[in-house]
């Protein structure tokens, strides 16, 4: 006597399966967007506090080239030659960078502005596009 499954148990196990992974996975993707979008404000958070330490040293906020990050990151992670200079304010982690711009979980670059002139609350615009990497809409990630 042979010992085994048959084809039709083995297609209910993976019918089975196949249902359960459909009740589960569009609640592992919620998870996964709030999670990328909470790693996305911690990173803000903590550049904010980065900006805040430099601007104690040198009395003015980062001056940015355009609007992203590379100039900020070099800044905040130095060395710069500079009395005043007391960081490194921040490390950045080498899966974190990209062409020298600091990326968010969607891999683009994290917006700095400043001066900038179109939110009267923040001296400077810190911003992610968010996960439809479209500026503007509803899901960015901003520090105003």
């Amino acid at each position: 006597m042979k010992r085994g499954f048959t084809l039709a148990e083995i297609l209910v196990v993976m019918a089975i399966i196949a249902t359960l992974a459909g009740l589960f996975l569009p609640t592992l993707r919620k998870a996964r967007k709030r999670a990328l979008n909470g790693k996305a404000k911690v990173a803000i958070s903590c550049l904010e506090t980065a900006i805040s330490m430099y601007e104690t040293d040198f009395s003015d906020y980062p001056p940015n080239n355009g609007e992203d990050c590379k100039n900020l990151v070099f800044l905040l992670q130095g060395p710069v030659v500079s009395s005043f200079w007391h960081g490194p304010y921040m490390r950045f982690k080498e899966r974190e960078l990209k062409d020298g711009n600091l990326v968010d979980p969607w891999g683009n670059s994290y917006l700095y502005k400043y001066p900038q002139i179109k939110h009267f609350n923040v001296a400077y615009l810190l911003y992610s596009n968010g996960p439809d990497l479209i500026f503007g809409t509803e899901d960015d990630i901003v520090n105003w």
